[in-house]
């Protein structure tokens, strides 16, 4: 990749994560938000504004959820 497709792809991700983030203040997260997250059944963006957490929060959180699975179900 050149320097200039990742000066891109930089200015790709502010735009896309910069509209959520340092929006809503931070919160423990809740049973029911784990819940909807893993679901996934609506667009981040959607649900961002829904629960008040930014799109890459969301992005992570399920990330965290399914490797934490994945580890109980290989043990």
């Amino acid at each position: 990749m050149t320097e200039k497709q990742k000066q891109q792809k930089r200015r790709e991700n502010m735009r896309y994560y910069g509209k959520t983030a340092n929006l809503y203040p931070r919160h423990p997260w809740t049973e029911e938000e784990s819940h909807r997250v893993l679901e996934h059944t609506i667009p981040d963006s959607v649900l961002s504004e829904e629960i008040h957490r930014s799109v890459k929060s969301i992005q992570e959180k399920r990330r965290r959820l399914k490797k934490a699975e994945n580890n109980k179900q290989e043990a």
